[in-house]
This record gives structure tokens, sequence and C-alpha cells, in this order.
């Protein structure tokens, strides 16, 4: 092999393998790296450099060494190969290789992938072709681990034997082999001697293709670093299988069939801990094992190092070693033992990434570090864009490289995804690599991005509403329809909270962002039953107004909060957050802004049956709307009246209300403000015994929910319409309207709703006579009520008991 290398000090590199030959022979420790390279080839080129790089090369230069490394690792691992065939097969006789490595005694899950591997191979067995499979992935996913586990299960359907190569893609420190060093390799296992092989890579391989012709064999390439080195490598014959693992995808391979590979499940990761760490560990403690399970990302790399480690501390924790891996900061020094590393297996991802440093690759690497910067659980190619302050067209090209290079994952079409140990290593990188200037501006045009989107979406949604953050008037209007408004905000959601969540982290930078980005959200969150989030966004957005002094987002936070508790029935914290931005309001002498809190306050005491002062809130709220003539409010609070005149049976000046409050909506075009009011007002058509103009009412109110996207809405008119058509004894048409709610309230995670649909449709059940169906639903709602704590439980538990 020494003759076939060329370049500057070809006759001290012949002589430092002499040298470095024999030290592997006569020394103890040198005798143990060789038959690691026979045997563990990746753990031995590993510990062959290790030890070269500590101690040099007896009689050479550190400088001579330093320089001649890589190359005298291939000479070795050549070697070592060499010499492991000799010991079975005499140099001219032909051979059976059997050289795949030990199969994988921790091997965990991948059941549907070891199926689809099976599959590939039959399928090409039976159109007599070769299988040729590339199982490609993200660095520490475990594509060899699984491909060699795979290799071990079909080798006796290869007689001919099995040769076996790490090309050295993705090892840290080495090159990637030359296809004619392999070749040698190939050919010298299936019994040419070595004085007869081509130094002309295709001539060589011309030659392998000429042994492989007629035999059976399996063939598994590790590591490829690209389509390029792994090419020549692939036989012609039919007879053959072709196994290749590699961080790139290899599209421009012919005839192959692609696995991606990505992280375990998490159940696959559990069990993968206790394999390393002990399973009586991970079984005592599942809640610490889940924990740490998730903090390796369920990167097998990951959990397999977490798990040796924990091996080697067998007095400690599962709970220990999470608590240290708590840090992100710290969390990629804690996931390294020995030779194993998590960063390390990165690095050559990333390295390869900034190998070239043209316009593009920079862009490229550049752009892998800033998305390390931003806690999204995805991104499109316009935020990258904000985030980088580059082009959509060189964002995207920018993107599919690290998709290319395995850094990022596309789950669909223009949408990217990081994993989370991927995240923290590209931070690193971002805070070594980049100033903190341009960190900052990156993370600020993100914020804006997301601010002005997000304010743009809500004045789709609702164009009357004049809350103060809901759309500047130099805002571009960003969508043309709301349905486009809608979409965007259901694909954004979580990376818009975390970005709320991650400027408020940050109030001397991005404070005032926050609030802003928290109230932006406030109508579509409210009309898609996210009241979590709006509990979530109102408490943020609370702290960083109150750390910043800024009175005003104080008192819109309460009164998000206020809105927040009472969709989730948690009624006096309701009224407390109501009370404490009621005061604010008043001291700021924000008179629209104390209308629309007492008018929450007056729907709140009605929730909890305190008509009086649900009335006498409403009718304050009414007296500021018209007195600042705000035309908006002043229909909001006629029609959250209605309810509330209606439980004091004053059903005159219910139905009054309701067709004020409709006028006024209808000559404002709010269709929301519409679609509640006809409801509203149909519940007090039903009371006062109208029951046609009752359910014409909750019919034209479904309708407007369906049309403008509020499914928290929708399941409340298709309830009102399940008990009009109840009391009308229409039954059939009931229990289905019922039903239907039920599915809308439960995928909008309306608990309470969804207790009231049951209760309904039990009532319905068990008057038609289906007992056992109705004690069924009526128990399930007993549940929910239970839950929530609401006095609806004791209603319910009489009709059991009857």
């Amino acid at each position: 092999m020494v003759h076939d290398l060329s370049g500057r000090g070809q006759d001290a590199l012949a002589a430092a393998w002499a040298v470095l030959r024999e030290w592997l022979q006569a020394d103890l420790q040198g005798q143990e790296v060789f038959e690691l390279l026979v045997n563990e080839p990746d753990r031995g080129v590993r510990a062959l450099a290790a030890r070269l790089e500590r101690t040099g090369i007896p009689g050479f230069t550190a400088e001579v060494s330093g320089g001649m490394l890589g190359k005298l690792v291939q000479i070795a691992s050549a070697e070592a190969v060499h010499v492991h065939q000799d010991r079975g097969h005499p140099p001219g006789h032909p051979s059976r290789p059997a050289e795949l490595p030990p199969d994988i005694a921790a091997f965990t899950g991948r059941v549907s992938e070891l199926e689809q591997l099976t599959e590939f191979v039959g399928t090409a067995e039976a159109s007599s072709s070769t299988p040729i499979i590339v199982v490609d992935g993200p660095p520490g996913v475990g594509k060899s681990a699984l491909t060699i586990h795979f290799a071990h299960m079909i080798s006796d359907r290869y007689p001919d034997g099995q040769l076996y190569v790490n090309l050295q893609g993705s090892t840290p420190g080495l090159a990637p082999l030359n296809p004619i060093d392999v070749l040698g390799r190939f050919l010298r296992a299936l019994g040419m001697d070595g004085k007869e092989i081509p130094v002309d890579t295709g001539e060589a391989a011309t030659r392998f293709r000429s042994l492989a012709s007629g035999r059976k064999m399996l063939i598994m390439l590790d590591n490829a670093a690209s389509a390029v080195q792994a090419r020549q490598l692939i036989p012609a014959g039919t007879g053959c299988a072709v196994l290749i693992t590699s961080r790139e995808v290899l599209a421009t391979l012919d005839g192959v069939a692609h696995l991606h590979l990505s992280v375990l499940s998490a159940p696959e990761a559990v069990t993968l801990l206790g394999k390393f760490a002990g399973e009586k560990r991970v079984t005592a403690d599942p809640e610490a094992t889940s924990t740490l399970a998730r903090q390796c990302g369920l990167l097998p790399l990951a959990l397999r190092i977490a798990g040796a480690r924990l091996a080697a501390r067998p007095s400690w924790s599962l709970q220990a070693l999470a608590g240290r891996l708590m840090d992100e900061r710290a969390r990629l020094n804690e996931l390294q033992l020995g030779d194993l590393a998590v960063r390390a297996s990165f690095e050559i991802s990333y390295e390869a990434l900034s190998a070239v440093y043209g316009p593009a690759e920079v862009s490229c690497a550049r752009t892998f570090r800033l998305l390390g910067l931003l806690e999204g659980p995805d991104v499109s190619v316009d935020v990258v864009a904000a985030l980088t302050g580059g082009t959509p067209g060189a964002t995207d090209e920018a993107l599919e490289r690290l998709v290319d290079a395995q850094l990022l994952e596309s789950p669909s079409p223009g949408r990217y995804q990081m994993h989370d140990l991927l995240r923290l290593f590209a931070r690193e990188h971002a805070f070594r690599d980049d100033a903190q200037d341009d960190r900052r501006l990156a993370l600020h045009r993100t914020f804006e991005f997301f601010l002005a989107r997000a304010r743009g979406a809500s004045a789709r949604l609702q164009p009357t509403d004049p809350r103060r953050t809901v759309q500047k008037a130099d805002d571009e209007p960003w969508f043309a329809t709301r349905t486009l408004a809608l979409d965007w905000l259901e694909a954004e959601r979580p990376n818009v909270v975390a970005a709320a969540q991650q400027a408020a982290a940050a109030p001397d930078q991005f404070g005032a962002i926050a609030t802003q980005i928290a109230d932006a959200l406030f109508w579509f969150c409210h009309l898609r039953a996210y009241p979590r989030d709006l509990d979530m966004l109102g408490r943020l957005a609370l702290s960083t107004a109150q750390r910043l002094g800024d009175r005003e987002g104080e008192g819109q936070s309460l009164h998000n909060l206020c809105i927040a508790n009472l969709r989730l029935r948690r009624f006096e914290e309701a009224v407390r957050h109501g009370t404490r931005g009621l005061e604010v309001r008043r001291a700021i002498g924000d008179r629209y802004g104390e209308g629309r809190t007492l008018d929450a306050l007056g729907r709140i005491h009605y929730m909890m049956g305190r008509f009086d002062e649900a009335v006498e809130y409403g009718e304050k709220s009414l007296a500021i709307a018209r007195q600042i003539e705000d035309r908006y409010s002043e229909s909001a609070v006629l029609c959250n009246l209605v309810p509330a005149y209606q439980a004091m049976q004053r059903y005159p000046e219910a139905i009054t209300c309701g067709q004020e409050s409709l006028t006024i909506r209808t000559e404002l075009g709010d269709r929301y403000g519409e679609g509640r009011m006809r409801m509203s007002l149909g519940v007090a058509y039903q009371a006062s015994g109208r029951l046609d103009e009752a359910i014409l009412c909750f019919e034209e109110s479904l309708a407007v929910f369906r049309d403008i996207g509020d499914r928290y809405d929708e399941g409340r008119s298709l309830f009102q319409l399940a008990v009009a058509h109840g009391i009308g004894g229409r039954h059939t048409e009931a229990i289905e309207f019922c039903e239907c709610s039920i599915t809308v309230r439960r995928e909008t995670a309306d608990r309470y709703g969804e207790g009231e649909s049951l209760h309904q449709l039990g009532h319905l059940l068990r008057n038609i006579g289906d007992e056992d169906a109705a004690r069924i639903r009526l128990g399930q709602a007993l549940v929910i009520f239970e839950e929530l704590g609401v006095p609806n439980a004791e209603d319910v538990r009489t009709l059991l008991h009857m």
C-alpha cells in the first residue's frame, strides 16, 4: 500500500510505516490496537489515531508525525484487513470472506425499518436485479448499527461471503478512503495476489466486477462520503446485495432503494438505555428515564453514551445524570465518554459543510449556526430569510443544502426541523463564530417578522377590533383572505408562541416585542380554542410589562388573562385578574380598556350565576362605549347582556339588546360578532317560547362560525341546536347535533363544553328509552365535571340515580 501513496515525504512515510508496523506487532498495547483494527475497525481507527497523536512516531519530529498521521492510519487499517484475510485464505486461492463486524449486542427496536429493508431485498431479488440499499440519516442516529444487524440477518442468503469496509466518510480526523484502496482490499479478499492488483481505479473496478460476477455475496459500504466514492465499489452481477450507509442521501446512485433513518421512538429509547445502564435501574425510576431519553433527543449515540456513563457509575441514579443534562449549555459536554462523543459526531458534518469557502458554503454554514438560536419546533423559508437577512431564493438553497447534509430534516415542502442536540451544537458555533450584535439582530429580525405577520393575520380575523396592537397603520396587509390568515397562524402558532417566550426571556432587548406578540395572538387563540396558550401568553406578557413599567401593556395583559381564565372555567382567578386590570386601566385613564374589562367581568359573573352583578357590570360598560362612541364595544356589551337579562327572565330587554347588537355588528361587517349575536339572540327567543325563531338563529350562527373558522363557537352552536330540537320533540335531529357538538368540542379541547354536550346527549337518549347508552354518556359527563370541579356534577349524579 505504501508505494501507491503519492505526495511529499514518501520516503519518510515508508520509513514511518516500517517503524509503526513493528510497534504494532511488538508492543502489547499495539497488538490490542491491531486486533481492534481487525475486529472493530471504527474503534481501532480511533484508538490508533489517538495513540499516534499522543506519542508521535519514534525517530520522527512532531511536525513530520502529525503531517502523516491520516495516511498512516489508513495504511494500518488496510493492513489489518489483509492480515485478517490471510489468516484463513492464502493469497492466490479463492476465498469466502466474512468481514462483517460483530452483530450489535445492544441493538434495539427498528422493527418497521428492518421489515422495509427485507422488503427492498425481496423486491430486487424477485425482479432479478441487485439489491442496492442506502440507509441515510443524521449523525448518531444508528445507521451502521441497523445495517450491520440487518446484514447478519440476511447473511445466510449470500453463501459466497461478505465484504465490509468503513469508507471513513464520518470518521473524526480521517479523510474518506480512496476507492482504489478499497478495491485493493476487496480484490485481496477475493483471492487475488497483491502483486496483480491494478493501480488504476477503473481497471481495479473492472477486476472486482469480474470476480464478483456469478457469486452470491453481501457487500457493506459503511459511512460513504459521497456517491462518487461508492459508485466504483458496486458489483454488476445479480447475485450480490449491497448495503450502504451515509450521512448523504446519495440520490445520484442508479437503481438504489433509500431508507431514511430517524431517531428512536420513546419506548425504544428507554429500552436502549436499559441495555447499557441496566434494566432494573431504568424500570425503578420511569420518570427520570423518560426525562433522560428526551434530553438525549432519542438519538441512539447519545443514549448509548448516557447508558454507558451510568453503567460505569453504579452508585449514580438516573435522576442524577438527568440533573447534569438539565443545563443545555453543558449537555454536549456531558454526552461524551471515551472515544464516543455526540459533539465530535456532529462536528464532522459541520466541517464538511464549511470545508469549501465559497459564498454559498459560507451562507449555508451561517444559516445553520443562526438556526440554533431559535426555540420553535420548525421553520419556514420566510422565517429563516428574516433570521439571516437573506433573500427567499438564497435561503431556500441554503436550507436544502443543510437537508442534504443531514443537519436539518424537511418533514414537508418548505418546512424544516432541527434535532434538539444539533440545535445546541449549532448554538455553540453561533456564539463562537458570530458576533453578539449579529446574533441579536438576527433574533430581532425574526421576532419582528412574527409580530408583523401575527398582527396582519389578526387584523384579517377581526378587522373591526380596535385593540391597540392588532395592526399598526403602516403594517403591510400580509394576508389576502381570512383563510390564508388562519392557515398561517395554525402552522406557525407553536413557533410564534416560542418566539414570544424567547423574547420575554431577554426583556431588556426584546421585552416590548414579547408583549406585542402575545397580544397579537389573542384573537386566534380565542377563536381556535387555545385557552392554555391565552393563559400562558397573558402571564408572560404581564410579567414582562411589569418589568418594563408598561402600564398600558399591564392592563391589556390582565384583561387577556381574565378572558383566558374565563375560557378555562377558573372564575375566581378570572375575577381577580379582571379586577386588577380594571384598577390599572382606570389609573392610566384608559376609558376604552376600562369598558372592555367591565364587560369581561360581567360575562364572568354571569357564568358564576351572579346575574345582578353581571347586569351591573354590563350596563356600566355599555355607558362607556356609548360615551366614547365605540360602536364595536357597544355591540359586544349588548350581546353579553342578552343572557344576563334572560337569566333574570327579563325577556323583552334581552331580545331588544340582541336585535340592537345584531344591527351594529352587521353595519360594521363583524362576522364573528354577528355569529355570537345570532346565537345569543336564539337563546333569548328559545327562553321566551319562540322556538322556530331560535332554531333559525342557531342555524345562522353555525353557518357564520363555520365560514370564519371559529371552531369553539361552532361547538356551542351545535349544542344549542341539539337543545332546541330536543325541546321541540325532534329527538333524532337533536341527537345528531349533540354528537357533532361532542366531536367539535373534543377537537378544540373544550372540556366543559364536551361535558355539557355529553350531559345533554345522556338526557336525550334517556328520553327515547335507550337507558344503557344514556348512562354511559352521563358517566362520561360526570368524570369531566368532577375533574373540573363545577356544580354540573351534582345534576348528573341526580340523573344517574334516577
